[in-house]
């Protein structure tokens, strides 16, 4: 999901194109299902890829693929465990309300909360 956009429209071939900073939910690869949330801000530039927008990450040093809202169509990324370990946990009220959101391979009614809590918690300028 974006928290804030840089580039939103068409390309010249009439592609659905966007960019900026987005919010990746992530999990790791070697976990389990029980392990919490966590989350990530990164640049990303989406493009249109039939009827889906997709794009790439790119992580302390690894490449994530990224499909749609919260870079898995409304799920978690499976990320490398060093990716997910330097990965601020998501509060479980925040996950909570993602579970029962209604998003339906996308954000549901959690996204304007997930977003300010997002750009809270990763500001523009911080690290």
């Amino acid at each position: 999901m974006f928290i804030s956009t840089r580039r939103a429209g068409y390309d010249r071939h009439g592609q659905q194109v966007a960019s900026g900073r987005f919010l990746l939910l992530v999990q790791s690869k070697d976990g389990n299902a029980r392990d919490p949330i966590r989350a990530l801000v990164r640049f990303v530039s989406l493009t249109q890829f039939g009827h889906f927008m997709m794009g790439s990450a790119r992580a302390f040093g690894h490449h994530i693929t990224v499909s749609g809202s919260y870079g898995s169509d409304g799920l978690p990324c499976s990320v490398p465990p060093d990716v997910y370990a330097k990965a601020v946990p998501v509060p479980s009220e925040l996950i909570e309300m993602w579970n029962k959101g209604g998003g339906w391979n996308g954000a549901g009614s959690e996204a304007p909360l997930m977003r300010e809590w997002a750009r809270k918690t990763f500001p523009k300028n911080g690290k």
